[in-house]
């Protein structure tokens, strides 16, 4: 799956729909923040794509393919993001 395909399907898994995401669970005034972003050509930022998950209780997790299985989950710092959308 692609990366707007995974936000999708985990909005849909937890019944959000795009108004709810953006102003309950991501602190956007307005739905556009997160239609903006499902509907871009480029792919979306990691750190976008990590926050958007947390958002909705997921987690993203990084995984070796080798025989050494390492692994690692990926997380941001949630107030910092907070503080910068509410200075734009």
């Amino acid at each position: 799956m692609k990366d707007k395909e995974i936000i999708e399907a985990a909005r849909m898994a937890r019944g959000y729909s795009q108004t709810f995401l953006a102003k309950e669970k991501l602190g956007f005034a307005t739905p556009s923040g997160v239609s903006e972003r499902l509907r871009g050509r480029q792919s979306m930022r990691v750190d976008t794509f990590v926050k958007f998950l947390k958002a909705m209780d997921f987690e993203v997790v990084v995984r070796s393919k080798t025989s050494s299985k390492e692994e690692w989950t990926v997380d941001f710092e949630w107030d910092i993001f907070m503080q910068e959308f509410q200075l734009r």
